[in-house]
């Protein structure tokens, strides 16, 4: 890979970070915040389904 495929990888990397760091720093709306204490309520007072291991078929 040359000097220039590399820093044009390594920009497009950046790139997606930002946009990933972006989403993330947004704030959550009022109704996911209610629903995310709503569900870890529920997962304190033990009414949450936990998941198990997916099993892989081949």
């Amino acid at each position: 890979m040359s000097q220039t495929s590399v820093q044009r990888e390594l920009r497009l990397i950046r790139q997606r970070l930002e946009a990933i760091e972006e989403v993330l720093g947004e704030e959550m709306s009022e109704s996911d915040k209610h629903a995310l204490k709503e569900a870890l309520r529920e997962h304190k007072e033990g009414k949450s389904v936990p998941f198990s291991k997916v099993r892989k078929y081949h």
